[in-house]
C-alpha cells in the first residue's frame, strides 16, 4: 500500500519514530510512536494506530540507521491498513541537510 501523490523515488523503509501531532494553534494534540513504510527526500510513508487528519503539522523523530532524524510535517494522506491502523502519507516541510546526508548515508539511490 503506496501513496501515489509524491513525486520522490521512494524506499522501503521499517524505521521507529516518534511523533508529535498539533492543532491549527500550535497545541500537542497527541504524541506517540509508529514505524516507517516508505521514506523519500520529499517525506514519509508511517504506519500508527492513531488516525491523523489531512492538514495537520507533525513534528517526527526518526531512527534511521545508526542516527537520529528530526523533521517536520504536514499530513497529506490517511488510509485505514485495519480497523486499528492506518497509513498515513507526510510531506517534509522541513529537513535540514545534515539530516537529509543521514538518511542518504542509509538510502543511498535517494538522491537519484
Amino acid at each position: 500500500m503506496k501513496f501515489e501523490a509524491r513525486g520522490a523515488k521512494r524506499f522501503e523503509s521499517e524505521n521507529l519514530l516518534s511523533y508529535q501531532l498539533f492543532d491549527e494553534n500550535k497545541q500537542v494534540i497527541s504524541q506517540g510512536v509508529a514505524k516507517t513504510l516508505d521514506i523519500s527526500k520529499t517525506g514519509v510513508s508511517i504506519e500508527t494506530f492513531y488516525n491523523m487528519n489531512v492538514g495537520d503539522r507533525i513534528e517526527l523523530t526518526m531512527g534511521i540507521g545508526a542516527d537520529v532524524v528530526k523533521a517536520m510535517g504536514t499530513i497529506k494522506n490517511n488510509k485505514p491498513i485495519s480497523e486499528r491502523t492506518f497509513q498515513i502519507g507526510i510531506e517534509f516541510d522541513f529537513l535540514s541537510e545534515e539530516d537529509l546526508k543521514k538518511i542518504g548515508m542509509v538510502y543511498p539511490d535517494i538522491f537519484k
